[in-house]
């Protein structure tokens, strides 16, 4: 329960969980199916089917969990192994006979899950992708048409194989790039992860190490986790890409939290917390802007844009927000916005022109920028931006400007 609560607090969690995406679904099934391993440890003809519908559950949310497959498997014959071998003296090639076995039954339920997902959806199988599918050249253009998925499962692939190929810009610590670095997520987990959890995963490794009861849990622990420092996508602009490895789940013993967890909470209580911090009574320090959070470590989640940009701080989440700011502070004001999201401004009643698309001795009155945008300036938005002074903020992600 207190892991539970730690994950459930978790800044990131909160922000992910509040939009209309697939990673923080995606992070619950893969943490239940890790969760429904662990427990097949004792009982494996109950909890490794359960585990495969967890998991494939996760595949039919998002193809991202594929690379998890293997990895449980491999997990999955470790459960099974502990079993027999606790239960009874039994050969160890029949012992990984049946782990090996039990391993293919849970993959063959979590197809089962994704095929009997996409049939609810569309009974009789007529998807037609509404985009164009590109021809995807290489060993993952030749394996997808082999995979035992529905075909709007290996379309969906295709396309988002065609995504991570284009040069996607990136930004960390200041610097603007194009492509991926290895160490971009490793980097972004240690800015946006509170100080509270950073602790508890480092307690926690030490525990698991350290105490010869607990050994078993490192496998379960840090498999899935691993994935987080080598994914290959091209497009890490967010820590959404690795919410799914924001857990808190390390067992011990019975199913309890690992040794340290207790220390961790207290200094998380009276220091940080699981949200980010407890200070003047605040349970969440962070608390309404969980999208642009870093912990104090990095200057907390005003400086968030100074070190990362796209979905760790600003998605477009506050529209709302300035509009009202521009009602309450600045009414009757011209407007220049340069705006990230799809939201549309003049729903909320923002009338507002872009300046990119006059002079700039045109531009006069408001300056508003994304700070996303603010990090990819070039050209008329950087000379506007250099010669206009900051005189405001919204939710931490739109800067307004006077020029």
């Amino acid at each position: 329960m207190i892991a539970l609560a730690l994950y459930a607090f978790s800044p990131d969690v909160i922000a992910h969980g509040s939009l209309a995406t697939l990673d923080v679904p995606e992070a619950g099934f893969l943490l239940t199916s890790v969760w429904l391993l662990w427990r097949a440890r004792r009982r494996p003809k109950l909890y490794l089917p359960l585990a495969g519908a967890a998991l494939g559950a996760a595949v039919a949310t998002k193809m991202s969990a594929l690379p998890a497959v293997p990895v449980l498997m491999l997990l999955a014959v470790a459960s099974v192994w502990s079993a027999r071998r606790r239960a009874e003296r039994v050969a160890r090639q029949r012992v990984l006979a049946l782990g090996a076995a039990g391993a293919v039954a849970m993959a063959v339920v979590a197809l089962a899950v994704v095929w009997a997902s996409y049939l609810v959806v569309d009974p009789q199988l007529r998807f037609t992708s509404t985009e164009p599918v590109p021809v995807i050249h290489g060993l993952r253009g030749q394996l997808v048409p082999l995979l035992p998925f529905p075909r709007a499962f290996r379309d969906g692939m295709l396309i988002q194989f065609g995504m991570e190929d284009y040069p996607w810009q990136g930004f960390l610590f200041g610097h603007l790039y194009t492509g991926s670095h290895w160490y971009y997520l490793p980097a972004a987990l240690l800015v946006k992860t509170p100080l509270g959890m950073i602790a508890l995963w480092a307690a926690g490794a030490v525990a698991v190490v350290a105490v010869r009861r607990l050994r078993p849990a490192a496998p379960v622990s840090a498999g899935p986790d691993g994935r987080a420092a080598g994914h290959g996508d091209g497009r890490l602009a967010g820590l959404r890409h690795a919410v799914r490895d924001l857990r808190a789940d390390v067992p011990g013993g019975r199913g309890g939290l690992c040794a340290g967890a207790a220390v961790v909470v207290a200094v998380g209580s009276a220091g940080h917390g699981a949200a980010g911090g407890v200070r003047r009574g605040q349970f969440a320090a962070d608390l309404p802007f969980y999208l642009p959070y870093s912990n104090e470590a990095f200057g907390g989640p005003s400086k968030t844009y100074l070190r990362l940009h796209d979905s760790n701080v600003d998605w477009g989440q506050d529209l709302g927000r300035l509009a009202d700011r521009l009602r309450e502070r600045y009414a009757g004001e011209r407007v220049w916005l340069v705006y990230k999201g799809s939201g549309v401004p003049s729903y909320y009643g923002i009338e507002s022109s872009d300046p990119r698309k006059v002079g700039v001795r045109d531009v006069h009155g408001l300056l508003i920028v994304s700070d996303t945008a603010i990090d990819k300036a070039q050209g008329k938005l950087a000379e506007l931006i250099a010669s206009s002074r900051p005189i405001d903020q919204v939710g931490h992600s739109i800067t307004i400007y006077r020029r």
